[in-house]
């Protein structure tokens, strides 16, 4: 995978791309920008992750990027192919999960750490570190497995058949089919919103369906008005980031109660319980930011503004 030698591509806005291109060729650019973020970021997290923790955490936003893509153009690609590629996406997605998780962690257990349990903290932080070595191995084997798959050809190859479809009518336009990309996963995005969010699971779903929202967006941008980008795109990133926070807090809870549950060290359970107070305290004042700014009113006017930005009946 060569392509990792070349200038970062562009993470969030692809350029080049306008509501009046036909379709086709709209959604080869796109596609052809996101799949190339995961050759560039994958050979970075297998091999040099140490150097920047970043690498890992690109990675898998690159690659839940590149998933959205693949399921908004879905219709454009074969079946098979497209399944194929959502596959080894997954994978790549799934073995980055660990080893971002244990990175937020380590960065958490600093913050936390203090001079008076020296060490404890030291050994504490070793482990931490064999886990995160050990996490480090999926990302290897996955991009081996890649490499080996001939996985950028087989993106060159979708890309080429995207683009053999240029020929259809004038009409398919990226204009005129980006609202139907972004009407469901809006709906469904508003219907999690509805339950009751106090709920871990709801609060989960909803979170993603954000998520899967701002990709989506990400992508149809070029065809809406500028309020698209101005307005609603900033609100949904600051709901993601702030969810985002809630949901750092609720793995550091998970895995630090695990921990003191196992270890049968004394110093160490009574360290790790001192950090899960920390982190159930933190996770509680980031739950209540989040009710601040996601009320029942500000779902009701970021309905409208959606309406009104898109022309949405």
């Amino acid at each position: 995978m060569s392509r990792s030698d070349q200038l970062p591509p562009e993470a969030r806005w692809v350029k080049g791309v306008s509501a009046k291109q036909p379709l086709p060729e709209a959604a080869h650019c796109i596609l052809q920008s996101r799949l190339s973020a995961v050759s560039h970021w994958l050979p970075l997290a297998a091999e040099r992750s140490d150097e920047d923790i970043e690498y890992v955490h690109q990675l898998r936003v690159s690659t839940r990027r590149a998933v959205e893509a693949l399921r908004v153009f879905s219709d454009l690609i074969p079946n098979a192919a497209c399944e194929e590629l959502r596959a080894k996406l997954g994978q790549v997605r799934l073995a980055a999960d660990e080893a971002r998780n244990l990175d937020v962690l380590c960065a958490e257990f600093v913050r936390y750490s203090e001079a008076s349990c020296e060490n404890t903290r030291r050994k504490i932080a070793e482990t931490i570190k064999q886990r995160r070595r050990a996490a480090q191995q999926p990302i290897a084997a996955v991009y081996s497995e890649l490499v080996a798959g001939n996985f950028d050809e087989q993106i060159d190859d979708l890309l080429k058949q995207i683009m053999g479809q240029r020929k259809g009518d004038s009409r398919r336009t990226f204009g005129r089919h980006a609202p139907r990309y972004l009407k469901p996963v809006l709906k469904k995005f508003f219907k999690s919103s509805q339950a009751e969010l106090s709920d871990d699971e709801a609060f989960h779903r909803l979170r993603i369906r954000t998520k899967k929202l701002r990709y989506t967006m990400e992508i149809v941008a070029a065809a809406f008005k500028p309020c698209f980008r101005k307005r609603l795109f900033r609100w949904i990133v600051a709901l993601q980031d702030v969810m985002g926070m809630v949901n750092d807090r609720a793995v550091a809870k998970a895995l630090f109660s695990q921990w003191s549950e196992t270890t049968n060290d004394a110093e160490e359970k009574a360290f790790f319980l001192g950090l899960l107070l920390a982190e159930t305290r933190a996770h509680e004042d980031l739950r209540q930011a989040f009710y601040a700014i996601w009320t029942r009113s500000a779902v009701k006017r970021l309905q409208r503004q959606f309406r009104a930005c898109c022309g949405f009946s």
